[in-house]
C-alpha cells in the first residue's frame, strides 16, 4: 500500500465531494432539499471514486483488501479535512455536521466503491498478467 498516494486519493476525493456539494447547495432548485442534494452526490460519487481508484491503482497492484484500505484511508483523510476546514469555516457546528445520516450513507458508499474497484481492477489486472506469461514446454 502506497500511503502517500492513498492520502492524495483522500484529498482529491474530499476536494471533489466539496466541489459537488458546494455547487448543489447553491443550485436554486435544490436549495433546502438535502435529500436530493445527497442523492445527486451519491450518483456522482460512483464515477468519482472509481476514477480516483483507477488513478491510485496505476502505481500499486490492485486487490480487494487494498481497495478496502484505500476507502478507509480516504474516509480518514476526509474526516481530518472536514474537522479542520469544513466545519470551522462553513458549518460552525460539529454536532450538526456529524448528525447528518445522509453523510454516513455516502461514507459507506465510498468505502464499498473503493473495495469494489480493488476487486474489479484485480480481476482485470490478473487476467492481463496471465496473457503475458511465457508458455512452458508443456503448454507448447
Amino acid at each position: 500500500m502506497k500511503i502517500k498516494r492513498a492520502i492524495a486519493f483522500g484529498v482529491m476525493l474530499w476536494v471533489g465531494i466539496f466541489a459537488i456539494i458546494s455547487i448543489l447547495m447553491f443550485t436554486p432548485s435544490l436549495q433546502d432539499k438535502d435529500f436530493y442534494q445527497f442523492l445527486i452526490l451519491w450518483i456522482l460519487l460512483i464515477p468519482l471514486v472509481l476514477l480516483l481508484a483507477k488513478w491510485y491503482f496505476r502505481e500499486d497492484s490492485p486487490t480487494t483488501k487494498k481497495g478496502f484500505l484505500l476507502g478507509i484511508i480516504g474516509v480518514l483523510v476526509g474526516t481530518v479535512l472536514d474537522i479542520a476546514i469544513t466545519v470551522p469555516l462553513f458549518v460552525k457546528s460539529y454536532s450538526v455536521f456529524y448528525s447528518n445520516v445522509f453523510m454516513y450513507i455516502g461514507i459507506a458508499e465510498g468505502i464499498l466503491l473503493a473495495t469494489y474497484a480493488g476487486f474489479e481492477f484485480d480481476a482485470t489486472y490478473t487476467m492481463e498478467s496471465k496473457k503475458t506469461e511465457i508458455p512452458t514446454k508443456d503448454e507448447e
